[in-house]
């Protein structure tokens, strides 16, 4: 899809400069790239985006897309995930807990790291710049400079801002409209098959321990060498926990940004771990007290007025940002790029399709927000602990989750 894109009503290829070169950021410079800009990635990190040994649970309808455009492998490694199981541990303490609903579903668990290079390869190294720590954005209505810290500043016909929930497109464009913290955290783990003594719940299935004032996803995921083979797979986790803003700085080992999570200390990682087999089913229990190097990631959200202003746009959690219930970060991300793109080569007016693709981003990005906000505040309060048509009805008669959204590893 190489064709030209216009800019204000005349024939000329659009120069973009995309600042975040993780997975939202990549995905906008290929589908941009073929659809006739000139692309500049700049990440301000000294060096690309390293494997997160996270999971990530996308749609099978939008792998199949992101095959059918050549944005990742066919053969790209994968499970497909057909039921969710809300399980609670059980008076009887049995090792697998008591199942409270076998939700039917459809996802597909991919490592972080698998994507991301997938997408990384597809972007030319020429254009993929480390180490540009933008400090300033200034459109002047005609064209965006960007500023650099320690670099002459460069000036683009475009700017996509994919910088993450910090982003500073948001902050630029949108200064009353912050990301703001919800008061609990999601806890994350991985730990090798091989360490585990049975997982058989984990086949086929993404796994929902319940308890009081939380829950979180147990899942596969393809081990560090991409093998999806029994034995040499990585089971992954997270469980969701309230913490007041004054333990925040307690939770953390200083390495990384207090606003947003990072490595847990010893001593915090110690004392959660001790708390799991009182409230988790010894399967899950396990699982995590197995798990080296725990991390947690501080959960925020925030709406946006648009995704675009100007000659300044937003893409991925840059723009409307959603609790992680729904699953859908990567995907919001990769959508963004794909209509963006869509967008510029359905219009021959840059600023008609801006103005298009925002709204209709806008629209889908503030609604995930609200979805995962129902979600979240139902599924941290307390479970309910009686039979599993219970559970079922207790759950749909307090949010509505369209199927193709609901059941992400997030």
């Amino acid at each position: 899809m190489h064709v030209s894109v216009a800019r204000g009503g005349a024939g000329k290829r659009v120069n973009v400069g995309i600042l975040g070169g993780s997975i939202a950021g990549c995905a906008a410079a290929i589908e941009l790239a073929r659809a006739g800009c000139d692309v500049t990635v700049l990440e301000s990190r000294g060096e690309e985006p390293k494997e997160r040994g996270a999971g990530i649970g996308l749609p099978p309808s939008l792998v199949a897309t992101l095959v059918e455009r050549d944005l990742v492998d066919a053969d790209m490694p994968h499970f497909d995930v057909r039921s969710f199981l809300h399980v609670a541990r059980d008076e009887n303490q049995t090792r697998h807990g008591r199942l409270l609903w076998d939700q039917p579903g459809s996802i597909s668990l991919v490592n972080w790291g698998s994507l991301y290079r997938n997408l990384r390869r597809r972007v030319p190294d020429g254009t993929y710049r480390t180490g540009c720590r933008v400090t300033a954005l200034r459109d002047d209505g005609h064209s965006v400079r960007v500023e650099l810290e320690g670099h002459e500043a460069r000036s683009f016909d475009l700017v996509v801002c994919a910088d993450g929930h910090g982003s500073l497109g948001r902050r630029t464009l949108f200064p009353d409209s912050p990301v703001r913290y919800v008061g609990y955290v999601l806890w994350r783990g991985a730990v090798a098959e091989t360490e585990l003594a049975d997982v058989t719940p984990l086949e086929g299935a993404l796994c929902w321990p319940c308890y009081r004032g939380g829950h979180g996803p147990f899942y596969f995921v393809p081990g560090p060498d991409g093998s999806v083979a029994r034995g040499r797979r990585v089971v992954n986790w997270g469980l969701h926990l309230s913490v007041y803003e004054i333990e925040r700085a307690e939770l953390l080992t200083g390495r990384s940004p207090p606003d947003y999570g990072g490595p847990l200390s010893a001593a915090r990682e110690a004392k959660l771990k001790s708390w799991v087999p009182d409230v988790l089913p010894e399967l899950y229990a396990e699982i995590v007290t197995k798990s080296p190097g725990t991390s947690v990631q501080l959960i925020h959200e925030g709406t946006v007025p648009a995704y675009c202003k100007g000659r300044i746009c937003l893409a991925g959690d840059a723009g409307a940002l959603a609790r992680p219930h729904t699953g859908t970060g990567v995907l919001k991300g990769i959508t963004d790029a794909l209509t963006l793109a869509e967008s510029l080569v359905e219009h021959r007016d840059l600023e008609a399709a801006l103005a298009q693709w925002s709204r209709e981003q806008t629209t889908f990005g503030n609604e995930l927000v609200q979805l995962a906000g129902q979600i979240g505040k139902a599924l941290s309060t307390e479970i309910p602990s009686g039979p599993s048509d219970e559970a079922q009805h207790w759950f749909t008669s307090i949010v509505t989750v369209p199927s193709e959204l609901f059941g992400g590893a997030a």
